[in-house]
């Protein structure tokens, strides 16, 4: 039985990394931009305008005005009506009526289903496959960065250094230092 099982297997893992692997990328992809071009954006912006506005209006306005309208008042709705109905009817309500319906229709049902069916296809299918999700995805980031540095960024580096830094130092080293130290002699 273990022999005809792995065959099925690898096959299932193929089958469901085809299927979810653009899946996978797209989302990683959109989290890298969604991190980078939008949280931390806002969260800066939230740390360096909208917080301190929010938490002196919070502080000074809101809090004191929540506290006289909405916490006294409450509590002294819920210490008389609110605690002992919820004492009298909704505890033996939940744990005579509600809850045992609620098991055995549909927590019951959903834990067998998982037992004995989803969890092997998670352990066996999907585990894996999220690792080789993860894996290829890992590659594509290596390879995006080598194609980044090799084939852009020390070409330019290069370029920059040997055919407009090098000679601005120069013009520099020669021309306008001796210039301006001739000029703050004569001015001097």
């Amino acid at each position: 039985m273990r022999e005809s099982e792995h065959p099925i297997k690898y096959l299932l893992r193929g089958i469901v990394f085809i299927l979810y692997f653009p899946f996978h990328l797209t989302f990683q992809i959109g989290s890298f931009l969604i991190t980078y071009l939008v949280v931390i954006p806002f969260q800066w912006l939230w740390d360096r305008l909208f917080k301190p506005i929010a938490d002196f209006i919070w502080s000074w306005l809101l809090k004191p005005m929540v506290h006289y309208l909405v916490f006294i008042p409450l509590g002294w709705i819920g210490g008389i009506i609110l605690i002992p109905l919820w004492k009298k009817v909704i505890i033996p309500f939940w744990k005579k009526l509600l809850f045992p319906i609620l098991f055995y229709t549909f927590y019951y049902p959903f834990y067998l289903l998982w037992k004995y069916v989803l969890y092997w296809f998670y352990r066996e299918i999907m585990l894996p496959v999220l690792r080789y999700c993860q894996f290829v995805v890992n590659l594509l980031k290596k390879g995006i960065i080598w194609l980044w540095l090799y084939i852009i960024y020390y070409p330019i580096r290069w370029l920059w250094k040997t055919f407009i830094y090098a000679p601005i130092r120069w013009i520099y080293g020669e021309i306008v230092k001796p210039l301006i130290s001739w000029l703050r002699k004569i001015f001097t």
